[in-house]
């Protein structure tokens, strides 16, 4: 899904605004006893997690730049990405433990609601921490940021071509002393 790594900024706004609701919407649901609240927690938690999916295939080709062409920490990509995946199967989670409390009853129901409370909290609290990783993946390290048209890049980041090793430049800073 190349295609839609240039969209991953738009894409990931669904999964943060949705996942993060549905959980606060289940909350206040249980909280106040208010069926309709569980039912749109539910539904934004459904299109949260396929907005999740979206977002993680998105970053996927998204990464490449930033991490390739303008020396954005492979650390700081990596971190952003792990947190994302795990987002998306507490949300998954989430939804399988709801699906199968559906069809118990008594004490095995209210676990597995619990647990699946649990586990959508866990994905909103997963997506807001993916979230400021982006954000500072973006507003500290420049990825995919363009000035006058050029990528902002990593000072002293030499890029490479393939198959060749990657040399940093001297910092800029240095001068040679007599």
């Amino acid at each position: 899904m190349d295609f839609l790594g240039p969209f991953h900024p738009q894409i990931v706004h669904t999964p943060i605004a949705l996942l993060i609701f549905s959980a606060f919407f289940a909350i206040v649901g249980r909280l106040f006893d208010r069926e309709w609240l569980r039912k749109a927690a539910m539904l934004m938690l459904v299109f949260g997690t396929l907005g999740a999916y979206f977002a993680i295939e998105s970053g996927k080709p998204a990464h490449r730049v930033p991490e390739h062409e303008q020396g954005v920490s492979e650390e700081a990509i990596h971190e952003h990405s792990d947190i994302a995946h795990n987002c998306f199967r507490f949300a998954v989670a989430a939804l399988i433990a709801y699906a199968i409390a559906t069809r118990l009853k008594g004490g095995p129901q209210k676990a597995l609601v619990g647990a699946g409370l649990v586990l959508q909290t866990l994905a909103a609290v997963g997506v807001g921490l993916a979230g400021k990783e982006g954000g500072e993946l973006v507003y500290e390290h420049g990825a995919n940021v363009r000035v006058a048209g050029e990528l902002v890049k990593t000072p002293g980041f030499v890029p490479r071509r393939r198959g060749e090793a990657r040399e940093a430049a001297p910092p800029a800073d240095t001068a040679a002393t007599p």
